[in-house]
C-alpha cells in the first residue's frame, strides 16, 4: 500500500466501504438463455404433441422456458442484491 493511502500516516483519509452489486442484465440474460435451451431440449426429446410439428413444440417450449427461468433469475437477482447490502 502506498504511504499516501495509509490511514495511519494520513489521518484525514477516510475509508469507505465498497458495495459489490450483482448485474441484473447478466442474471436475466443467462436465465433466459438457460430456460430456452432447457425448454428446447424438453421439446425435442419429450413426447410428441398431437396436431403440432417438432419445430412448433421446440419453439413453444423454448419460449416458455425462457420466460419462466428468466423470471426465476430475476428473483435470484433480488435475493443476491439484498444479500450484498448486508455485507
Amino acid at each position: 500500500m502506498p504511504s499516501d493511502l495509509d490511514p495511519e500516516q494520513n489521518p484525514d483519509l477516510q475509508l469507505l466501504p465498497v458495495r459489490h452489486r450483482p448485474d441484473l442484465v447478466r442474471f436475466l440474460v443467462s436465465g433466459a438463455l438457460l430456460g430456452a435451451v432447457l425448454g428446447g431440449v424438453i421439446g425435442y426429446f419429450g413426447p410428441d404433441a398431437a396436431n403440432s410439428s417438432l419445430v412448433q413444440e421446440v419453439v413453444l417450449l423454448a419460449a416458455i422456458g425462457a420466460i419462466f427461468v428468466g423470471l426465476l433469475a430475476a428473483v435470484v437477482y433480488l435475493v443476491a442484491d439484498r444479500a450484498s447490502r448486508r455485507v
